[in-house]
């Protein structure tokens, strides 16, 4: 949950003194579904399709991967990337040229349309799965997934929606079980706006923000407030000593100091100091509850946010080409290394063309960092970055539930998905297949 990496097919791991060089020691008791074990020529072959691919930012940096000993593969890279480590942790090793055959608890059965049927793998180098199989079913609504499960042909519900968390919560025959995503909702900001270039600006509308109201209202109270895109409960992060707090009358007297007055109006107008428009992904409710709630606060100080809803397709377009006052839109914020690739400015692969460059300098540091201790000296000046001249307004991180069969014994860990230990999940009665 921290960011942190634990042994898994590596079982150890060692940096040389230059960070330029990663060894790599195997678990020796591993085997793919096929019953082929894994070996380092094994995995340094899927590892050099993986980087050949350019899967994600770190990759770029490494320039060779090589066998070296009976248990060992060495990366070696062009430059400190500290980055890769941890995007490592994120691979799927899988039989190269055959994808479909990996190394988990439950192996590929068959697949058809929208179902899919996975068999326990009774060699899994981590213990031999209680349950014998695994039935995912694709449904077009969430209230039909439901139905079907309270008509018992289902046993786990992927998501409960906020909307109905409440009434599934106090359903007998299902537990439920919630945990921190690590997902958060940022307002971003297109600093070519002839407004929102303005840093001070920027910091006015987050001044403004009551999140404890956005996250109550708009999230129905599943989630907490963000201070940044750097979750929480990661090793590096450092809560910031600059951060922003709610203050409407400070975000008034910034915007007047700025030169954006509220200028005098007539009868049955809307008193505005200026309008900009905000993409909303139409397909998610969440996203317009989130929109009419900032609507509403800005309006306090004298800002008039429309709303443009648009579909997923549209909203992409407009993300990658620039053409956007602002987003409301979902980013992951679990890795640095995903920080890194939607706040540092484009090169080569864009995911969001905001035309922002101020935590250029700070990401980099973070990326090249020899030591922990140069991460965290990095995280704090980003955040810092992130204050003084912020790319959006960060709202809040997400909490999300799934439902589960009061039949099994799910071994839930606190604040943890219950997806990461399914091959620990026991029948409470006779053995069974659980169907999602």
């Amino acid at each position: 949950m921290d960011g942190s990496q634990v042994a898994r097919l590596a079982q150890d791991w060692a940096w040389d003194e230059s960070r330029t060089k990663l060894q790599l020691k195997l678990r020796r008791d591993v085997l793919f579904h096929d019953g082929t074990p894994l070996t380092p020529k094994v995995v340094a072959q899927a590892l050099r399709a993986r980087i050949a691919a350019h899967s994600v930012s770190s990759f770029a940096s490494v320039s060779s991967v090589s066998v070296t000993g009976e248990d060992a593969v060495t990366l070696q890279l062009t430059q400190p990337d500290s980055f890769l480590l941890p995007d490592l942790a994120l691979v799927s090793i899988a039989m190269p040229g055959k994808s479909d055959i990996g190394t988990g608890p439950f192996k590929l059965a068959s697949q058809s349309g929208q179902q899919t049927l996975l068999r326990r793998f009774d060699q899994f180098y981590r213990g031999r799965p209680a349950i014998d199989a695994v039935e995912i079913d694709t449904y077009p609504t969430q209230r039909k997934a439901w139905a079907s499960m309270m008509r018992g042909s289902l046993d786990m519900l992927y998501e409960v929606s906020r909307d109905a968390v409440e009434f599934v919560e106090a359903e007998s025959a299902v537990n439920t079980y919630k945990f921190p995503r690590a997902y958060y909702i940022p307002l971003i900001f297109n600093v070519r706006h002839p407004v929102l270039k303005n840093a001070q600006v920027r910091r006015a509308i987050n001044e403004a923000l009551d999140k404890d109201a956005l996250v109550q209202e708009g999230l129905r109270g599943r989630g907490r407030p963000a201070e940044g895109p750097i979750w929480p409960d990661h090793w590096a992060y450092i809560a910031s000593a600059q951060s922003t707090t709610f203050n409407p009358d400070a975000a008034r007297l910034r915007l007047d100091a700025a030169g954006y007055r509220i200028p005098p109006v007539t009868a049955g107008q809307m008193p505005s100091r200026f309008s900009f428009t905000c993409a909303v992904w139409a397909e998610d409710a969440r996203f317009e509850r989130l929109a009419l709630v900032l609507q509403k606060q800005f309006a306090d100080i004298g800002i008039d946010m429309r709303l443009e809803p648009l579909s997923a397709t549209a909203f992409d377009e407009r993300a990658l080409s620039g053409r956007f006052d602002a987003l409301l839109i979902e980013m992951a914020g679990r890795s640095l290394s995903w920080v890194y690739r939607f706040w540092h400015s484009p090169s080569g692969q864009v995911v969001l063309n905001s035309g922002y460059q101020s935590a250029d300098s700070a990401l980099e540091r973070i990326r090249r960092a020899r030591s922990d201790d140069e991460v965290r000296r990095g995280v704090v000046d980003l955040m810092r970055v992130f204050t003084e001249d912020p790319p959006a307004a960060f709202l809040a991180w997400q909490m999300q539930s799934r439902a589960v069969s009061a039949q099994f014994d799910v071994r839930a860990e606190p604040n943890r998905d219950i997806l990461s230990n399914v091959w620990q999940w026991r029948p409470v009665a006779a053995p069974a297949s659980v169907s999602r």
